[in-house]
This record gives C-alpha cells, structure tokens and sequence, in this order.
C-alpha cells in the first residue's frame, strides 16, 4: 500500500492556519498511518494532529447501533420491541420498533425539522427536552416499514431505550460496554456541549470563504455526539474486521441490512451502509453537523480502513476518503464524465414533483452545457458526469440528477441511499398563500400566514413563494393547503397537518 500516496493526496488541500482535518489508515484493528493538515482552532493556532479530538456526528450512530444490539443479545430487549414500551410517554398511534429506528424504516419525523418549530434553540436542547418534544408526535411519515427515510429521530429514541433498560445514561452505558472495552478511551458521548472537552477541534463553517465559528451546540445524542481522534478509532476498525473484543455476533449483526415489509433488501444495516468503493465490498457512513464533517470507510478485501476527521465545511470527506482508499490500492479512477446534446439536457426542463414528500424542483438549460436547478430556494448547477448522470456543483456537491423514463431521480453520491423520485407537475401559480391560522396538536404551537409570511411558534418567520405543484415553498418547508387545513413538509417531516382555526381563535 502506497502511505506516500496518501500523504501526497492531502498535502495541499488546507492553507496555513486554515481549519482542516486528521486521516487515519488502519489495518487489522492497527494504525498504520495518521497525518494531519490544519488547525484544531484558528484563534491560537493549534495544529492538528493524531490525539486531536473531533465531533463525528452521523458516523456515532453505528456506535448506538452496537449498544442496543448488546442489550438484544443479553435478552434485555428485542429488536421488534415496540419502542413505545420502552420510552415512556411516547403518543405514537401506531408501533414503531427498535429495529425501524435504526434502520430509518420507522417513518418517524425527523427531530432537526421539528425543533424550530417549536421555537427551542439548539443550544439549549438537551435529551430530556427533545423527548419531551417528540412525546408530543403522534402519527409517522409513512406506514412504518413500508419505506426509507434517514430520520434522526429513531437513534434520539434509541438512546432513550438504553438509558431506561440499564438505569444509565446512555453515554455512561456506552463508555462503560463499547469504548472502554475497545481500549477507546479517548472517545466519549458528550451529552452536555457546554462542558470544555481538551483537544477538542473547534468547528468551523468555510465553504463560502473565511471560517467562521460554528459549534456542536445541541447535547442529544445518540443520532451523533460521539467525539473522537483518528488515534482512537483503531480499535473499531478492529471489530468491523472481525468483531474482536464485542464478539463476531455482534459485528454480523451490526452490518444486518433493513428489509422493507414488500421484501425489498436496502443498503442500509445499523448505523453503517454496504456500498462499492474502488470495486471492492465496503461498509462506510458519513457525518456532518455544523462546522465538522467526517467520513469512515472499511474494505473486508483488502483490509483496510479509512477515517477522514473534519473541523471544516469545504472539504468533502466521503470523496477524500475513496480517493484515499485508490491511491492506498494504486487503482486511482480516470474522471468519466459525457458529452450530451441539446435534446438530452432540454429532457430535465421543468417543473417536478415528489408526492410523498411535496419536494419539488424547476430545470432548466443553463450556459455550456448545464443543467440548471431550483432546489429547496437554491439556484444550483449539474454537470455532464459518470454513467449517464449528472453531478452537483457548489453547494449541490455531492448530489445526482438523472432521467429515467418519465422520471426524474435526484440522489447521493458515493451513497446508497434510494433517490428521490420526482415526476412532471404544473408549474408554480401566481397567488400568494392565503392567510389563515393553525394550530398543530402535536407540537402544541400555532401557525401563522399573514401578508405572505409564515410564522410559526415564538420564532420562526419566513416569506412564502408560490412553488410547483400547488405547494408553496418558505425556507427550507413546503406547504400546502388542505380543506382549511396547512400541510407542512420537508426535511423529514412528510405533511404534518396544522388544522385551521376559524377567524384565528385562541
């Protein structure tokens, strides 16, 4: 393997006194290489180095996964549990399990699409609070098991499960059974942000130009929260290899993929997606949260494992990393990309819609060769890329378009996820939204229109524009009017139903 290589592939990415990253290569449960570009904080300097400690957010999740799964092999719990028995005060009107939190298979709404609604900030949300917020949920997205959708909520709720089967908190239980164990005791759950933690890499939001501070803030954890250094995580590449120290058992079922109630096999298993990275069997997850991005990567043939730790935004860790994974194989990939005509760009034009979600998206041609989209507010950019499809540029990096048929699919890169489907609908209309009042039962918050703009809860307050299939878009929300009701929808939540008050009562 070519250490060098990779060494060479990081050297330039990061100016001096630029926030930046830490890689780590591992084999058989060993570091065998870890460099660093950098500063952990751009105010004193600090360079980064192995020991340098970073929010990984989402890839904490397989770490959730592994304590539940302890539990279920101990008889403490089941993974068909409902997860209602298990969470007190839960309101679900249908059972959701264990198993469908950790496999987004459960349709619960997701939490970071919930809270600004309610009008807590972040930095003030701890476990109990966001439970107490969640309590309030009473219907689910989608029948539960009938579909995908990541939702953050179900590893929130996972790490609720723990601490009320063990009588500990969930960090305790994971320290003292998962990381402790594994020798990883630099790594922890911090589940209170405010507290200083040494070595901690501040975060830093980049991608627009100069760094500027952006924090974990919220202490709920179990959908992320684990904080840890390349040094550390040797010894969890040493279980994905072979389920050393927990147990092989437990390491089979970690990497156990969802299966959807119509047989439907997904790439996701608990915590941790199959994927192809190099033409090789890989298992890997993403995280990002604020100003920290990360990426693991582990290869069963030939061995090896990849960690790309970031306190920063611009960079992309899941394409640093598989650009890694070649360079440490010596099988770097010629860049693809095709060449279309006028008809093939002029077939995305349009207005497109997603029912399930009431996502939608406006193409057009755009200057050499483009395709130009407006997705969730923003005006961003594909091009010509590998297998027929389109890549995102800018702040759409990372994503992909395609036409299928009368379809049109937009999906992760470099991720197994399925695509969003989206098919032809009328364009936008030309009236505002009308006003109205609402009330949501389950957040317990009313909802405003007023003059065009939404207000919901203490806070929030955003204008509202007309948008395709008679929807009309605010933010980062689509609404929709319903027989004097107001859906709302996006980013997780899937028409949760603000019912009308009559002359704005109460």
């Amino acid at each position: 393997m070519d250490l060098e290589l990779v060494k060479h592939e990081i050297s330039t990415l990061v100016e001096p006194g630029e926030p930046g990253f830490a890689v780590g290569v591992y084999t058989d449960g060993a570091t065998l290489l870890t460099t660093a570009q950098g500063v952990a904080c751009v105010e004193f300097g600090v360079p980064i180095d192995a020991r340098t400690r970073f929010d990984i957010a989402s890839i904490s999740k397989q770490f959730t996964a592994a304590c539940v799964l302890l539990l279920a092999r101990e008889g403490r719990l089941s993974l068909d549990d409902d997860v209602r028995a298990h969470v007190p005060g839960l309101n679900l009107t249908v059972p959701v399990t264990v198993r469908q939190c950790l496999q987004h298979t459960g349709g619960l709404p997701e939490w970071y699409a919930l809270y600004p609604l309610t009008g807590v900030p972040l930095a003030e949300m701890s476990q109990e609070r966001l439970l107490g917020i969640l309590q309030g949920i009473r219907e689910t997205t989608f029948p539960p098991g009938t579909d995908f959708s990541y939702s953050n909520t179900g590893y929130i709720l996972a790490a609720v499960v723990v601490a009320e089967v063990t009588g500990q908190s969930f960090a305790e239980f994971a320290r003292e059974r998962i990381l402790t164990p594994l020798g990883m005791d630099d790594s922890l759950f911090r589940d209170d942000a405010s507290l200083p933690l040494p070595r901690l890499a501040y975060g830093y939001a980049n991608a627009d130009g100069d760094p500027r501070r952006a924090d974990t803030q919220e202490s709920a954890v179990g959908d992320g929260g684990l904080v840890t250094s390349v040094e550390d995580l040797a010894p969890w590449f040493g279980f994905l290899a072979d389920g050393r120290v927990l147990g092989a058992d437990l390491r089979e079922a970690l990497l156990e993929r969802a299966v959807l109630t119509d047989g439907t096999v997904l790439a996701y298993a608990f915590g941790i997606c199959h994927m192809q990275v190099a033409g090789r069997t890989a298992y890997g997850h993403a995280g990002g949260m604020h100003g920290y991005r990360s990426n693991l990567l582990y290869l069963p043939d030939p061995g090896v494992g990849v960690a790309v730790l970031s306190n920063q935004s611009a960079i992309d860790p899941v394409a640093l990393s598989e650009r890694l994974v070649g360079a440490l194989l010596g099988e770097q990939p010629a860049a693809a990309s095709f060449a279309p005509d006028e008809a093939t760009v002029q077939a995305f034009a349009g207005h497109w819609h997603n029912a399930a979600t009431d996502d939608t998206l406006t193409a057009q041609a755009a200057s050499n060769g483009r395709i130009g989209v407006e997705l969730h507010g923003m005006a961003v950019e594909f091009v010509p890329g590998a297998e027929g499809r389109w890549h995102g540029t800018g702040v759409a990096e990372g994503l992909w378009l395609a036409r299928e048929d009368d379809r049109l699919l937009l999906g992760l890169m470099r991720r197994p996820m399925p695509p969003i489907v989206y098919l032809p609908c009328d364009p936008p209309g030309t009236d505002a939204l009308p006003d109205g009042d609402y009330h949501s039962g389950e957040l317990d918050v009313r909802a405003t229109v007023r003059d065009g703009v939404l207000a919901v809860g203490p806070d929030l307050r955003l204008p509202t524009a007309p948008a395709p299939a008679g929807t009309w878009r605010a933010g980062p929300y689509a609404l929709r009017p319903d027989d004097g009701d107001l859906l709302l929808s996006g980013g997780g939540l899937r028409r949760m139903r603000f019912t009308g008050r009559p002359g704005g009562a109460g």
